[in-house]
């Protein structure tokens, strides 16, 4: 069960390509006139922007009553700053998304999840195959999926696609990680089973010295082609794994047991 409303998923989610993988499982028709979240093809990165990310986080002072012990009550003085101590709040309402220590460093959407993710890719932001993007906890936590644009049909006819995943947070829930996937991101649960996958990934903390090493992260992904041809060849050696017909009557007896 996702921790996001339907409503959420369906104002702060984009799906894309749903011509070759179908609608996401909290798909509804948007209400006439309304702009629809599922896209045909690649979703555009000015959607992505104008849609999504349109904000960013700011760093503000932290302050904290000033009270004086009067005898009998305390009285109210003013406000004194918190030393070392940092609020991150949204640009457009002022929301807070936690309060962190001053060498916390927010890793800004557009940039850490579209810009980076082009010059990790080598290619330009308009050719960039967009699959999913979405935001979560209150816009607290973020996730792009870029994906090859055609599906990839192994020799025995299993269809797949491959991606990578960019996923970070202003809230301190999650580092910003790049991770080679195969599973749809669509929601929080399957944003969580794509970074939980086994497989190659890069990480970087939010501390204000993190910066993305484009040599070291290609290396450790080895990016999309790479995970496309490991993900074939495990699906070839499965369909290769001859079955006789006394252990399918097993898998069939354990799926739908006979009275």
């Amino acid at each position: 069960m996702s921790a996001e409303t339907q409503e959420w998923l369906n104002n702060f989610t984009l799906i894309g390509y749903t011509n070759r993988r179908g609608n996401a499982w909290h798909y509804r028709e948007a209400l006439q006139g309304a702009e629809s979240n599922h896209y045909p093809e690649g979703i555009p990165v000015d959607d992505v922007i104008r849609r999504l990310f349109n904000f960013t986080a700011v760093s503000s002072k932290l302050y904290v009553p000033t009270i004086q012990d009067a005898g009998t009550a305390l009285q109210f003085q003013g406000y004194e700053q918190v030393p070392n101590k940092q609020a991150i709040r949204a640009s457009d309402n002022g929301h807070v998304f936690g309060i962190f220590a001053d060498g916390y460093q927010p890793h800004q959407y557009q940039e850490w999840l579209i810009d980076n993710v082009a010059s990790l890719i080598s290619a330009s932001k308009g050719e960039l195959g967009i699959g999913a993007a979405v935001l979560l906890r209150d816009r607290g936590s973020a996730c792009v999926q870029i994906e090859v644009p055609e599906n990839i049909v192994t020799k025995d006819g299993v269809v797949f696609r491959a991606w990578l995943a960019a996923a970070t947070s202003l809230d301190g829930s999650l580092a910003t990680i790049y991770k080679r996937c195969i599973t749809d991101i669509v929601c929080d649960n399957t944003r969580d089973a794509a970074l939980g996958e086994e497989g190659q990934q890069y990480k970087l903390k939010h501390t204000r010295y993190s910066t993305l090493k484009l040599g070291d992260a290609r290396d450790a992904l080895e990016i999309l082609f790479a995970a496309s041809a490991d993900f074939q060849a495990e699906v070839d050696l499965l369909c290769a794994t001859p079955v006789t017909d006394k252990e399918w009557a097993k898998v069939l007896d354990a799926i739908i047991p006979v009275p």
